[in-house]
């Protein structure tokens, strides 16, 4: 069964174009993003460097330094979280909903690490990693007690609301044109009294 899609995918040189990489015109252009292996073989299989698939090419790129992904990659995720992030409403760092959390709370969110979720929130742990997804080093990534210092807290004063100001009574005076004879400052003060 064929399946035909209203959007579909561009190609891998598009898909470059579109991110401000240097353009592939040629299957030489190719040469210093994959291996001569990779290059020899595209240009068997396809007439064009514009018919390369996006996924294979994209794969087949080498990863950029401290990543995973090829520079085509990179850019393609780097845009879909940025859009994501910008077309979320709830996203905690979004500025003027009646939700939004402060500047000062926001400091707080971002000095936690992932290390302390686990701690406080994982039965069972008394040691972890600073950064539980990077594999344990004595010098660059040691274990550390979820009970010391070293893994930096939540500090919720940030979230710590002001004392409520106490309601005073408010004497409103009453204004009057005529100056107060006694007798009508024991009239006022009847009324007063009686709640009239």
């Amino acid at each position: 069964m064929i399946v035909f899609t209203t959007n579909p995918v561009r190609s891998f040189c598009l898909n470059r174009r579109l991110c401000g990489l240097p353009p592939i015109e040629t299957f030489a252009d190719l040469a210093g993003y994959m291996t001569n292996t990779t290059v020899a073989n595209y240009a068997q299989l396809y007439s064009s460097v514009d018919d390369i698939d996006l996924w294979s090419a994209g794969v087949s790129e080498r990863p950029l330094s401290g990543s995973l992904l090829g520079p085509t990659f990179s850019c393609i995720i780097g845009l879909q979280m940025q859009r994501l992030r910008q077309g979320d409403r709830f996203w905690y760092e979004l500025p003027g909903q009646p939700s939004s959390f402060t500047p000062r709370q926001l400091e707080a969110i971002r000095r936690v690490q992932l290390s302390r979720l686990l701690c406080d929130n994982t039965d069972n742990i008394e040691t972890l990693q600073m950064y539980p997804f990077v594999l344990q080093d004595p010098r660059i990534n040691p274990r550390v007690s979820c009970r010391s210092g070293v893994i930096p807290r939540l500090d919720l004063s940030a979230w710590q609301e002001p004392p409520p100001t106490p309601l005073l009574p408010q004497v409103v005076p009453v204004p009057s044109n005529r100056p107060k004879s006694i007798s009508s400052v024991r009239h006022q003060a009847y009324f007063y009294a009686f709640g009239l």
